[in-house]
């Protein structure tokens, strides 16, 4: 499985220390969300590192070939 290589950058990761907290309650809101919420927790972490200037590719957009539920 591919990953975006933009993870391995400094500005990637100093982005991701400032959502972590947020992406923190998005996962905890998502708990009982079930099939499909991989996508809704990778497209709120696309748009908060957007916002950070940091365009992220996630895990399906990486790997079309792949069905992640």
């Amino acid at each position: 499985m591919y990953g975006d290589p933009i993870e391995n950058t400094e500005e990637y990761k100093e982005a991701m220390k400032k959502i972590q907290p947020e992406l923190d309650r998005l996962i905890e809101s998502l708990k009982d969300y079930g099939l499909g919420s991989c996508h809704v927790f990778w497209n709120k972490k696309k748009a908060l590192l957007k916002e950070q200037g940091i365009d992220w590719e996630t895990p399906a957009e990486c790997n079309p070939d792949i069905r992640f539920d």
